[in-house]
């Protein structure tokens, strides 16, 4: 874990559960640092880690995690779950970042769920920020809480379809494409060459007020 809260990391949320839609509720623009969280699951702890997840989501609520963030899921591939969380500026990331230390009760319960969550995994947890390319990026773009199937390609050089990019520290690149139907995502990561991957989205979590 890094600058940014663990609750992006470990949970999710059904403030919008499975198909449901997300539209009204997302920021209007693509996020200019996007938070990637990844947690590899083994193929029969997935419905664990959802109870997992629905546990965080409650004590994230519960406790004043005060950041908006989108959890999504594999289809294709092995069992994952990806926490995004988008920031307009470095300020932020460490606005946040500070705010998640001071609260000690959120940062005690959510510590109790990430070693439940160690039998779970096949692989450690990775988090990493990538930054918005606006000049690679093509077509409609994607929008945190927009959608409910995903298209995402990791690869090098140019796009290899249309798509919102981020790129990661040493260059390499990663484009999403949301889509509203399962079958659609799958015939364009199959178009999309051998790192595409197909997510849906698990939930997306807006903090109250919000």
């Amino acid at each position: 874990m890094i600058a940014s809260p663990k609750c992006v990391m470990l949970l999710s949320c059904f403030a919008v559960a499975f198909g449901g839609g997300t539209d009204n509720m997302a920021q209007a623009r693509p996020p200019q640092i996007l938070e990637i969280s990844r947690d590899y699951l083994k193929p029969d702890a997935v419905a664990a880690n959802r109870k997992l997840e629905r546990r965080a989501e409650d004590l994230c609520r519960t406790l004043g995690f005060t950041h908006p963030y989108l959890t999504i899921e594999s289809v294709s591939g092995p069992a994952e779950m990806w926490y995004l969380n988008g920031f307009d500026s470095e300020a932020e990331v460490e606005t946040l970042r500070l705010e998640f230390q001071q609260n000690t009760k959120l940062l005690a319960a959510l510590d109790d769920i990430t070693r439940q969550k160690v039998r779970l995994k096949r692989s450690a947890s990775t988090d990493e920020f990538v930054n918005y390319r606006s000049d690679l990026s093509r077509g409609d773009p994607w929008i945190i809480g927009q959608g409910q199937f995903f298209v995402i390609v990791s690869f090098d050089g140019d796009p290899p379809m249309n798509g919102t990019v981020f790129e990661m520290k040493g260059g390499s690149r990663v484009l999403v494409r949301m889509t509203h139907t399962s079958s659609e995502a799958r015939d364009l990561a199959a178009s999309a060459g051998s790192t595409a991957r197909v997510f849906r989205s698990y939930f997306y979590f807006r903090p109250r007020g919000m």
